[in-house]
């Protein structure tokens, strides 16, 4: 299957469909140190999950985000729906290529658990593929179901890695018809805003970020989708039922002691 590199949205470099060759032609990356992210979503569940919200609400919101925190253009990479078993090869190198020690490298995926698992071929390919990113800021984030899974790939490798979910624990991305509920998944949506809300002066904390968007997932999860009728319909529906837990969801952060990606900063303040 044949693809193209297009610039997208404010000169980001945007890679669709499927991939094949090296793209022709890219902006020169910055000779300033600071970060570099690519961005991975999959929306396309073929004619699975009707209900879910598209439009890569996720991957958008963590694009923004980073716009807005002045992170420049060429230094992003975003790609959406290639089930291309090179998307990650690709990716991961191009923050290879680019990042020096210092800079920030940022993965961010999202993505239904088996786009992870199959298409990607996460465990057996990120691994290496993340130890060539020179810089031990290095900063993965997971929005998926089963996401602790996931992020422990990486646990022996320096740098931080955020997932949405806990190991066990299925993901909530929405309602195409929302109601009172939020489109998207909510840890995304907290984790962007307690990023966006941090001084702007440093680094982004991601690590302060996490612990801000897993209390307020927590907290929108036990007040809005469990207390709205229906919402709860696919969790019951797999024999899932966790407005029972004491707190859902409930991921860990995955990092390095050595080598944390930023400054811890005081904790963002909730949207």
């Amino acid at each position: 299957m044949g693809g193209r590199w297009i610039l997208g949205v404010s000169g980001i470099l945007l890679l669709t469909a499927a991939l094949a060759g090296e793209p022709t032609a890219m902006a020169a990356p910055s000779p300033v140190s600071s970060g570099w992210a690519a961005l991975i979503e999959n929306d396309w569940y073929a004619g699975h999950y009707p209900d879910l919200p598209v439009g890569y609400i996720n991957s958008t919101r963590m694009l923004n985000m980073l716009i807005e925190r002045e992170w420049p253009a060429d230094h992003i990479l975003l790609i959406r729906d290639s089930v291309d078993g090179r998307v990650l090869r690709r990716a991961v190198g191009w923050l290879a290529d680019r990042v020096r020690p210092g800079d920030t490298a940022l993965l961010y995926v999202a993505g239904e658990y088996s786009f992870f698992t199959r298409d990607l071929q996460w465990a057996e390919v990120l691994p290496p593929l993340w130890r060539r990113v020179q810089s031990s800021h290095r900063v993965l984030i997971a929005e998926t179901c089963f996401a602790e899974r996931l992020t422990s790939a990486v646990e022996k490798i320096p740098g931080i890695a955020l997932p949405a979910t806990g190991r066990d624990e299925w993901d909530w991305w929405g309602l195409r018809e929302t109601g009172g509920l939020m489109r998207g998944a909510i840890f995304t949506y907290y984790l962007t805003q307690a990023l966006a809300a941090q001084p702007r002066n440093a680094p982004l904390a991601f690590g302060a970020a996490f612990a801000d968007a897993v209390a307020n997932a927590q907290t929108h999860f036990r007040n809005v989708i469990a207390q709205t009728p229906g919402a709860l319909d696919s969790f019951h529906a797999i024999g899932q039922f966790p407005e029972r837990l004491p707190a859902y969801p409930n991921p860990h952060l995955t990092g390095s002691d050595a080598a944390p990606p930023g400054p811890v900063l005081a904790e963002a303040s909730s949207p």
